[in-house]
């Protein structure tokens, strides 16, 4: 278990904190073999001025679909764990982006998931922390406007492609 915030950025100028236990959710939803499925969820956490804290996250519930090469985020309890940390954070927490594994040990955005996260970010006027969590290593990204950029690692914790 990571024992200290990861921190982030893609441009040495905006930050983003991922708390350990995001980190260990995502990974331990990775799965190996023939027989793997994605799995994924919304990120939560807050806004800090251009820099982004993430503190939670959803995990894959009954009405999402999985499978080896689709996460769907369908069931609604992601929106009602966002709204739940809206309302006990007094409107400073909610939902700041998206995770999902892939089957594979380094990751990488698939044209489905650019695709996806397109959409997202014409909906959503903050920049939204996007993950895709792999065997060995997690790909961490943060989207605004139309562009997603990398963010590359600032301390330690999961090894970031």
């Amino acid at each position: 278990m990571l024992d200290q915030t990861m921190m982030l950025t893609p441009d040495g100028v905006r930050f983003v904190a991922i708390h350990p236990k995001v980190v260990e959710t995502i990974r331990g939803w990775v799965e190996r073999g023939s027989q793997s499925r994605e799995a994924g969820g919304i990120l939560i956490g807050s806004y800090r001025g251009d820099h982004v804290e993430v503190s939670g996250s959803t995990v894959p519930m009954e009405r999402d679909k999985r499978t080896r090469g689709l996460f769907d985020r369908m069931d609604r309890g992601h929106q009602e764990a966002a709204m739940q940390a809206w309302r006990s954070s007094g409107g400073t927490e909610s939902y700041v982006g998206e995770w999902h594994t892939h089957p594979e040990a380094h990751p990488s955005p698939s044209v489905l998931d650019r695709w996806t996260w397109d959409r997202i970010m014409r909906r959503v006027r903050e920049p939204v922390v996007f993950a895709i969590g792999g065997w060995d290593s997690c790909w961490w990204g943060i989207g605004a406007g139309a562009r997603v950029e990398v963010m590359r690692m600032l301390s330690s914790g999961w090894d970031i492609v």
